[in-house]
């Protein structure tokens, strides 16, 4: 599977673009969060060479592979980095999945909310996509309750083996958000 390059989804306060190896202090943060520990996956990333690395083997890779992958978002006003959105592609389920995280100090403010949506309408419109997934861990209510929010909806969980853990399992038909 892999999707027409070139295009980036679009916000009115956020700025998608590829991550670099540039982004490894922000990667760090990101990836020692607690939360992020808690509810996505603990990388052991201790180190910004270690970040690079894993720029480098993760989502530089997705991208090389599938011309879709975790964009770094950025608030417009500052060009800071905020998270990261996108879509992951995964051999064990059927759809593209919508992933997100976002740094502490940025939560509750609606940006996931805004670029979730824009990488809905991004993917809808200009990659042709009609169904997307998304996980998450099961304990995670507020990532659930934003995909509820933004049309996606339960339906039961399911066992992955690359993340080695049970998720809770959403679908959203794009033609219906």
């Amino acid at each position: 599977m892999k999707f027409p390059a070139g295009s980036l989804p679009e916000c009115d306060r956020l700025n998608f673009r590829l991550p670099s190896l540039d982004d490894a202090a922000f990667y760090l943060k990101l990836m020692k969060d607690p939360d992020y520990i808690r509810f996505i996956a603990d990388n052991g990333i201790t180190s910004e060479e270690e970040a690079r690395a894993y720029i480098q083997d993760k989502p530089l890779a997705r991208f090389a592979q599938f011309n879709v992958g975790l964009w770094v978002v950025e608030v417009k006003e500052t060009g800071q980095p905020a998270g990261v959105c996108g879509l992951v592609v995964r051999d064990e389920l059927e759809y593209p999945d919508l992933g997100y995280a976002f740094l502490e100090e940025f939560r509750g403010q609606g940006i996931a909310r805004e670029a979730a949506q824009a990488v809905l309408e991004h993917s809808c419109q200009k990659l042709k996509i009609e169904t997307l997934c998304a996980i998450t861990a099961p304990d995670n209510r507020r990532s659930s309750d934003l995909l509820k929010k933004i049309g996606f909806k339960g339906q039961g969980q399911r066992l992955l083996n690359e993340i080695g853990e049970t998720s809770d399992y959403f679908v959203c038909e794009l033609g219906s958000t």
